[in-house]
């Protein structure tokens, strides 16, 4: 448009098509990530870490953003629970979930996060109080370029590839991720991780 005149060539125009140009880039890195995990060739950078620790980094980044929309998360947690595996991947999940309560939900809404362990594996709860999503859209929130915009009713933006990214985030660890209605409203989120069979510290 700028070449042809059709736009003015100013900054606020350069500003516009560079934006438009980094989301592009995000939604191929986003798609060739897909791909691996899809062909089953995601390389983790697998070591000891804690989950609370990485959870509430993650909580502690978007804070602000959660303060200026007016939404509060709370953690619940006994002592540390410790893991084998990919600590920047894990923390992309975490990333993915509470920037979904950002995109979803509204003034006011609240997310509780548990963290528990048994003698086999970890298992996180994602829980907010948001407006939900449709029974029939359940079995389609992990796939590729979905968005609940018909029961979650806020203009979000987005690829529509963040859940994917997730699943195939605790796939890649073995685990598994599935979405519920809770009783009353809202969405919960449900993270199972095995713990190796060698064990792994329990607390």
């Amino acid at each position: 448009g700028m070449i042809d005149n059709v736009f003015p060539a100013s900054q606020a125009q350069l500003n516009m098509v560079m934006t438009q140009l980094k989301n592009l880039s995000y939604l191929t890195d986003d798609l060739y990530f897909l791909s691996l995990a899809s062909a089953g060739q995601l390389k983790l950078s697998k070591n000891v870490f804690t989950i609370n620790s990485v959870l509430k980094e993650r909580v502690a980044w978007l804070k602000p953003q959660l303060e200026a929309a007016g939404m509060s998360i709370s953690i619940e947690e006994g002592g540390p629970l410790h893991f084998i595996g990919d600590e920047f991947r894990l923390g992309q999940v975490f990333s993915i979930l509470i920037e979904n309560m950002l995109r979803y939900c509204s003034q006011g809404d609240r997310m509780c996060i548990r963290l528990e362990q048994t003698a086999q594996e970890i298992v996180l709860a994602f829980q907010d109080t948001g407006p939900g999503v449709a029974q029939d859209y359940l079995p389609q929130m992990f796939e590729r370029f979905t968005r609940g915009e018909t029961s979650r009713a806020r203009d979000s933006g987005g690829s529509g590839l963040g859940l994917s990214i997730a699943k195939a985030i605790c796939v890649a660890h073995h685990g598994t991720i599935k979405a519920s209605l809770p009783a009353g409203k809202g969405l919960l989120i449900t993270i199972n991780l095995p713990l190796p069979a060698q064990g792994v510290a329990h607390r």
